[in-house]
């Protein structure tokens, strides 16, 4: 009876055992010691500066190895963990996009449907919105299509602009990464459905996917474990909690709960086939010198060869490993990044609670999965 009940203990431990491999493939097939990536991931962190960081690395589309380095508040110097809840940010979008695909497929929404169709009033007499009232012609030709692109026309943020939200380019002609666009998108949804950004991600995503530290806002039950955020100098920023959804980057989670959403993409689960290809595929080349700043206007063919380009409210590149799918999380003080291989099954989510993570993203992904085809020059990453 002894040796039953042990067996038994045994195999109800095993899968929090089996969930960290003893080594992890990357990209070039070869395979590498978890014990060696976390001395490597260690010094990465410790001499980037890096306040605390969460990685969660997929194999075989199967989250293999997580880890937790550095801290998740430095004054009381409480170590980060796996279950510690980090600030998305802008891996947000991709969730948006998700939900918006999945209730195209149930024929509530449509991706060509111009924008001002789902909205109970006209775009001029929204508050948030009342720029655009001087360009509702143009605004008219916007689709949801052209917002998870980025190529609405938006601007990134209204106060990068006088705190106005005129368009600075024509609809669908230009990549212009945009806050303001996606944004926009989540309140047609919440308008038009009746429902807030916080209950569909739950209904749509979190709660089928079982990411039960992952939220569009903040959550009593977050308070238990969650991380401070830190800038370059190590001087406290605080936490972000948002208490109304935005679909550009409300949302909280942790990295092993993102890369369940992640493995469903690289899966090809919960989308239809041509909403998941519509996804994946390019909308719109990315010409620009950089993503973000003042280069962002100059055109360049450096990422020619990679294809670089957005598809719906994702980033898509072309490496030797196929095609690769990515996105940035960047708050005032809290980076992340995930990049996924879907042809190879691997991918890796790093999450982090410090203003120095971009400085290092190149390395750890490196280290990580082996990847140095990520576009992190056109991103700015190297520009440190």
């Amino acid at each position: 009876m002894k040796n039953l009940f042990t067996l038994a203990f045994a195999l109800y431990l095993f899968p929090l055992f089996a969930q960290n491999a003893a080594k992890v493939k990357q990209l070039n097939g070869q395979s590498v010691n978890t014990e060696a990536l976390q001395k490597r991931l260690t010094y990465l962190v410790d001499s980037a500066k890096i306040a605390g960081l969460q990685v969660a690395i997929i194999n075989n589309n199967k989250t293999v190895w997580t880890s937790s380095f550095g801290s998740k508040d430095l004054e009381n110097q409480k170590p980060l963990n796996d279950s510690t809840v980090m600030y998305a940010a802008s891996l947000t979008k991709p969730v948006s996009a998700y939900i918006f695909l999945r209730l195209v497929d149930r024929g509530i929404f449509k991706l060509d449907q111009p924008v001002h169709f789902y909205l109970k009033k006209p775009i001029g007499e929204y508050p948030k919105w009342k720029d655009l009232a001087d360009d509702t012609v143009s605004f008219n030709r916007i689709t949801p299509r052209m917002l998870l692109a980025h190529s609405s026309g938006l601007p990134v943020l209204r106060q990068l602009y006088g705190n106005k939200t005129n368009l600075i380019a024509k609809p669908g002609e230009k990549f212009y990464y945009s806050n303001e666009g996606i944004n926009l998108l989540g309140f047609m949804i919440e308008e038009y459905t009746g429902k807030t950004l916080e209950v569909i991600a739950q209904e749509e995503v979190f709660g089928p996917l079982q990411m039960q530290r992952t939220s569009m806002i903040w959550e009593k039950p977050f308070e238990s474990n969650f991380s401070y955020a830190y800038f370059k100098d190590g001087k406290k920023y605080g936490s972000e909690r948002r208490q109304s959804s935005r679909a550009a980057g409300s949302m909280s989670t942790t990295a092993s709960d993102y890369a369940r959403f992640y493995i469903q993409l690289m899966s090809g689960k919960g989308l239809s086939k041509e909403n998941l290809q519509q996804m994946l595929s390019s909308q719109i080349a990315v010409t620009s010198q950089r993503g973000f700043g003042s280069l962002r206007d100059s055109l360049t063919h450096e990422n020619d060869a990679m294809k670089l380009a957005w598809g719906l409210g994702i980033g898509l590149f072309q490496s030797p490993y196929g095609k690769g799918f990515f996105h940035t999380g960047h708050g005032d003080a809290n980076q992340n990044y995930a990049v996924a291989f879907p042809e190879k099954g691997i991918a890796v989510v790093l999450l982090s609670n410090s203003e120095n993570f971009e400085r290092a993203s190149a390395q750890i992904v490196k280290a990580c999965i082996g990847d140095t085809y990520s576009p992190f020059k056109w991103l700015g990453h190297l520009d440190y």
